[in-house]
């Protein structure tokens, strides 16, 4: 069974270091993949760890930080030049229409595939999107511009009809998609076979919320309540609070307090500022309140 996972692309602050690239996670499912945050560099990261840029279907901005969206273009220009068709969906806030229209007319691009933007405006936790297999929740953060985080759940999947009660019973074809929908098995002679008994759940939905950029909020502990991971930006430490504060970001400490009180699964941390080059001092600070903290090591592979 094809398990969802999520890729890290970039995790340095505001400014690129030589061996961290900016902001960007990649969320692969089995049908399509989901793009969190474009900074620069993120198609040479894709091309790196050989994804492929075709199929994403969705892209997330959560603000308009150059470090968060500069390498929309350039991954788009790629995607054309390639011979992409499909549509691509682009979420974000006011503004980012604007800035790629506008850029398209400077540089004269037709793409040959639509861009469907969906604006992003909502005041707490609201639903942006649904298909069959999952959800997607946006929600504001506090930063120095209109900021959202966004939130992935996997939904209920159908239980499996049990091999053995398969083996041993001819079950019409129509009756399995009944069975999978909750009915009981009457067969021929009337017996019945009751549904839990001849079915078997698949594993729990699970669920991954994307925090970047904010400074501490309770709030959010509603949000992302009991997530399965939550990646939350650490971009500085705590002997730079104030700093951080200033700046309308968070500390590693602030993520982990965060992540405990929300009951979340795994604690990503990253969006480190470039004037760290130890990023262990940050999984040691979070680990001491949070142990199940991870670093947000680029290239870093993680499942749901």
């Amino acid at each position: 069974m094809f398990k969802d996972t999520i890729t890290v692309l970039g995790n340095s602050a505001a400014l690129p270091v030589r061996d961290r690239k900016l902001s960007a996670h990649l969320l692969e499912t089995d049908r399509h993949s989901l793009l969190f945050d474009c900074g620069e560099g993120t198609q040479f990261q894709l091309f790196n760890l050989k994804k492929k840029i075709q199929r994403i279907s969705k892209i997330f901005i959560t603000h308009l930080h150059g470090d968060h969206f500069f390498g929309l273009p350039g991954l788009l220009s790629t995607m054309y030049m390639l011979g992409r068709q499909k549509p691509i969906d682009i979420y974000g806030p006011e503004g980012i229409e604007d800035y790629l229209t506008q850029l398209n007319k400077i540089c004269t691009a037709e793409f040959k595939f639509e861009i469907n933007f969906h604006i992003i405006k909502v005041e707490s936790k609201e639903l942006i999107m649904e298909n069959e297999s999952y959800s997607i929740y946006a929600f504001p953060l506090i930063h120095r511009k209109e900021t959202y985080g966004y939130l992935y759940e996997q939904k209920d999947m159908k239980p499996n009809i049990k091999k053995s009660f398969v083996r041993e019973n001819e079950i019409p074809v129509e009756w399995f998609a009944r069975i999978k929908n909750g009915e009981d098995y009457i067969d021929e002679d009337g017996k019945v076979f009751l549904n839990n008994e001849i079915t078997e759940l698949r594993r729990a939905p699970k669920s991954y919320a994307f925090c970047t950029d904010t400074i501490f909020m309770p709030q959010l502990i509603d949000y992302v309540k009991d997530v399965t991971i939550l990646y939350h930006e650490a971009t500085f430490l705590s002997i730079n609070k104030k700093e951080a504060t200033a700046k309308k970001h968070s500390t590693a400490t602030d993520a982990a307090n965060i992540a405990k009180e929300a009951n979340v699964g795994t604690l990503i941390i990253g969006h480190f500022s470039a004037r760290y080059s130890n990023l262990s001092l940050f999984e040691d600070e979070a680990k001491e309140i949070f142990k199940n903290t991870i670093i947000a090591e680029e290239g870093l592979l993680i499942e749901l």
